[in-house]
């Protein structure tokens, strides 16, 4: 239990140094762009559509890039956004059964 509470902790100060930064932050499941941490939390995410996370944006951890990578099956596309509106022949469940997901 400590351990999940720190590891949030350590979350939470990644993702505010992130916004002092004033760089971009996405959304890893629909990847609409916010300009700060607030705008992600406050706003529904309409990928989010089911488990504990309903209707939440989930923060893309990762470093902007030219290319995003899906991690399934490797396609490249120029945003998250694009990347994550299209389905991915190899989602782990099953063709065209989830959408790609960007690699870090």
């Amino acid at each position: 239990m400590r351990v999940k509470l720190l590891l949030f902790i350590l979350s939470i100060f990644f993702i505010l140094s992130m916004s002092r930064n004033k760089e971009t932050l996405y959304c890893e499941r629909c990847g609409l762009t916010f300009k700060n941490l607030n705008e992600l939390l406050s706003q529904r995410c309409e990928k989010a559509l089911e488990g504990p996370y309903l209707n939440r944006h989930k923060l893309y951890e990762g470093t902007e890039k030219e290319m995003y990578t899906c991690k399934y099956c490797g396609y490249q596309y120029k945003t998250i956004r694009l990347l994550t509106s299209l389905k991915c022949t190899k989602h782990p469940d099953g063709e065209y059964k989830g959408d790609h997901a960007p690699e870090l």
